[in-house]
């Protein structure tokens, strides 16, 4: 898996959970990642104290677990008209919430060359979000971001 740099994570309420009862059995290095995933902290942060590759491994298991989950820190509140960062933020939380579904959603979201066809896939992505039991919680937060983000593009959502 891949994390991007700029990916902000928090605690669920089951990762605070964990973290205060210690009931998971998580590693030592899991459990220190799922308490500096504070909501605040970019991975580029938390990157240089972990072994290469570690973090992406780690933040994967947690994401597995549902200890964690991206935040809106994940993209930049001031979004700008750069359709990739709307794109790589859907194609993270599709990946974070949908699993092996994610593969399908993502190659819709790529597909997509422009404005005009990158809106006619939030409704798929959204759907996908709402109908996943990871993504449901979060699925309208997760809409509002992008078209707040197309929105800032000069794009109607």
């Amino acid at each position: 898996m891949f994390v991007e740099p700029a990916a902000v994570y928090a605690k669920t309420a089951k990762g605070r959970n964990e973290v205060a009862l210690r009931g998971m059995g998580l590693s030592g290095r899991q459990r220190g990642v799922l308490i500096m995933l504070d909501g605040h902290k970019t991975c580029a942060a938390l990157a240089p104290l972990m072994p290469a590759g570690q973090l992406a491994f780690i933040v994967e298991q947690l994401l597995a677990l549902d200890l964690i989950t991206p935040c809106r820190g994940a993209v930049p509140a001031d979004w700008s008209d750069d359709l990739d960062r709307i794109k790589r933020y859907m194609v993270t939380t599709a990946q974070a919430h949908l699993g092996l579904l994610a593969v399908e959603v993502v190659e819709r979201i790529e597909r997509a060359a422009d404005a005009a066809q990158l809106r006619a896939v939030v409704g798929h992505w959204h759907m996908a979000l709402q109908d996943s039991k990871r993504g449901r919680a979060t699925a309208e937060e997760h809409l509002r971001e992008v078209r707040e983000g197309l929105r800032s593009a000069g794009i109607e959502a």
